[in-house]
This record gives structure tokens, sequence and C-alpha cells, in this order.
């Protein structure tokens, strides 16, 4: 199988993970008149996509790169379909959350797994290409389970679409028995040796917890959106989630190839997450507590294209960060699990003060965490001061 091809199929298989997180925003207005679940259980059932993660991603890395990468995938892919299936078929709300658990340790297989196979590839140049078009997982695949959840769930019901928003892992399954199998040894050696070298890393450390402050604010951000916008400018949940989505393609695009193309002119990557941070912060807060369309949209607007910045910044970095010794696949895992350790606590906590506050309430949460994230990049300007991104 050509290289690109198997790009696509890891991609595509990342974009299904990631769909897992875009899906459970246009049907929370369901699952909460279904199950009677206040805006704090709401938001744990959104988080919980992510606790496998957020306990084990680094080991997992390991298992992974021992088990063999084509098999710990199609584990993932399994136990995604499990979780969707418990999920979909759930009639009280702690299957929900069962399911989700489910959902999430074959999310975090997926999440790990693919990029590590990327990384596995012998030629330098398509291993730069992948892991930048792997940088674009996250926000395409959410706005996509945005998309694919509302449409299916005003037309049919919360559960097809939650089955619908899973049906791409079994189109994807079969063709990984048609990848070449990936140069292993290469992925278990940089990720057992790498291991306690990235835990160790100043630099790295810094990288993940501005992340992972970044990733929990951004997941609960987008778990509360729909019907965030919905009840704000009183419009329909459908409508809501597409003016999301297309938002959050466009702006995550601009965000990404702007900070990519910066970054290419050796400007400083911690340069870069201090601008747009606070920008960040400001636009969220801005968004939970407008109701005026034409301030919602461009506040909108400029979140999406600061989410594309700082993200790309993260994973731009992490390629300088390990010509100093450390693995690839070892820093993706320590990226995904300080992530998604702030995934499973800042969309329940946000939940807690939407119940209290109301949106109000979430925009200081939010903008709290975002500048937590600043605040995180300024404490040792040493470390990450001089980390330029060069791999292109």
């Amino acid at each position: 199988m050509p290289p690109i091809t198997a790009v696509i199929i890891l991609y595509g298989l990342g974009l299904t993970a990631s769909m897992q997180v875009g899906l459970i925003g246009p049907i929370a207005p369901d699952l909460r008149a279904s199950f009677g679940l206040s805006q704090a259980e709401f938001g744990l059932v959104a988080s919980l996509i992510t606790a496998a993660g957020a306990l084990c991603a680094i080991p997992a890395g390991v298992w992974a790169a021992r088990a063999g990468l084509r098999r710990s995938l199609v584990l993932g892919c399994m136990m995604m379909v499990a979780g969707a299936l418990i999920f979909a078929t759930a009639n009280v709300s702690s299957l929900l959350y069962v399911g989700r658990i489910v959902t999430s340790v074959g999310y975090l297989l997926i999440v790990v797994g693919a990029p590590s196979w990327m990384a596995a590839f012998t030629n330098p140049k398509l291993v730069a290409m992948a892991m930048s078009i792997w940088g674009t997982f996250i926000p395409v695949g959410i706005a996509l389970g945005n998309w694919v959840s509302a449409a299916v769930a005003t037309w049919m019901d919360w559960r097809i679409a939650v089955g619908v928003c899973t049906l791409p892992v079994l189109v994807l399954l079969p063709l990984l028995a048609l990848m070449d199998k990936p140069e292993i040894a290469t992925a278990r050696r940089s990720l057992v040796v790498g291991v306690v070298g990235v835990l160790k890393s100043r630099s790295a450390l810094q990288v993940a917890l501005t992340f992972g402050a970044f990733a929990g604010a951004t997941s609960a951000a987008l778990a509360f959106m729909p019907a965030m916008l919905a009840d704000n400018l009183d419009i329909g949940i459908t409508l809501s989630a597409g003016i999301i989505g297309t938002a959050a393609i466009a702006g995550n695009v601009i965000g990404s190839v702007g900070a990519g193309t910066v970054l290419g002119r050796d400007v400083a990557g911690r340069t870069i997450l201090i601008v747009f941070l606070p920008m960040m912060a400001a636009a969220i807060s801005t968004l939970y507590i407008s109701t005026s369309v034409p301030l919602s949209i461009t506040a909108l607007i400029i979140f999406n294209i600061c989410q594309g910045a700082v993200a790309g910044t993260c994973f731009a970095l992490l390629p300088k960060i390990a010509k100093d010794g450390l693995s690839m696949p070892a820093l993706q895992g320590m990226l995904a699990q300080f992530a998604e350790i702030f995934v499973v606590i800042v969309p329940p906590f946000a939940g807690a003060m939407i119940d209290q506050n109301g949106w109000a309430g979430a925009a200081v949460v939010l903008g709290g965490f975002y500048f937590a994230g600043l605040l995180i990049t300024l404490r040792k300007p040493g470390i990450a001061a001089h980390i330029r991104q060069n791999s292109s």
C-alpha cells in the first residue's frame, strides 16, 4: 500500500476518534431530557471520552509498541465500536458513563497508535508531512462530529447519531490489514527508552501543561457550545452546530497555517502562545455571554483562529524538543496524557459553574484556564523561548 494511502487511513481513524468528542454537544439537550442530567453530569459524560488517556497515555504507547501498532489499533477500533454500542443503547445514566469510558480506551489506542505508526515511516519528509496533517485531526474531527450528530439527531434520533459518527471505524478497520507493517523496533525503542527522559524534560513538561490547560478548556467550550449558542442567540441546535463546525474548520486551518508560517520564519513558539492564549481567553469569555449575533460570530471566528494557532504551535514545538534526545512517540503520549487529564476535569467543573451561574459561569472558567496556560508559558522564559520549529 502506498504510504500516502496509509496516512489517509490513519488520519481517518483519528478523525473518527475526535468525532466521538464532537458528537456529544448537539445531543446535549436530548441526553439531559432523557436521563435528567444536570449540566455538571453532562459535563462528566462529555469528558469521560478521555478518561483512559488521563490515566495511562504514555504506558499505552509503550504497550502499543510491544503488542504491535496494528494490533493496538484494531483493539482500539473494537473498543470504540463497543463503547458506542453501550452508549447508544443505554437506558440508565450509568450506562452512558460506562459507554464513554469504554470508548475512551479505543480513543486512546487510536490517538497514540496512529501517530506512532506515522512516526515509524522511513521517509523523513513523509513523517513531517504526516505529522503536520495529524495536527489537524482534533478540530476537524470535532467539527465533523458536530455536523453529523446535529443532522442525524434532528432528523432521526440521538442514538442513531452516535452510531453514524462511529460508522467510519467499520470501514477503515479492514484496511489496516492491507497496510505495510511499521518499524516496530524503532517505535519500541523510542517509546521505552524515551519515556523517562520525556518526564524529566522541563521543556516537554511546560508544553504539555500549556497544552493540557488549553485542551481542557477547549473540550469544555465545544461540549457546551451548541446549546449555549442556541440559548443565547435563540437559534436551533442544528444551525448552531453548523455555525460552530464551519468556523472550527476554517478558523483552525487559518490559525494552524499562519502559526506554521510564522514559526518557519524563526519566530519563537513561546511568542505565538503569549499572543494567542490571552486572545483566546477574551474571545471565549465574550462568546459565552454575548446575545448579539455579529459579536458572537466575531468571537467564534477569533476563538477558532486562536485554537488553530495554539494547537499548531504546541505540536510544532515537539520536533525541536525531540532533537534533544527524546522520542516523538513518547512526547505525543505525554502531550495526550496531560491534555486528557485536563479534559476529564474541566468540563464537569464548567458544567457545575453553569448550573450555579448560567453561561456567564462558563465564561469565567474557560477564560481562566486559557489564562492559566499563558501563565505556564510565562513561568520559565528560558525553557521555551529558544524552541523553534525547524522540521519542515
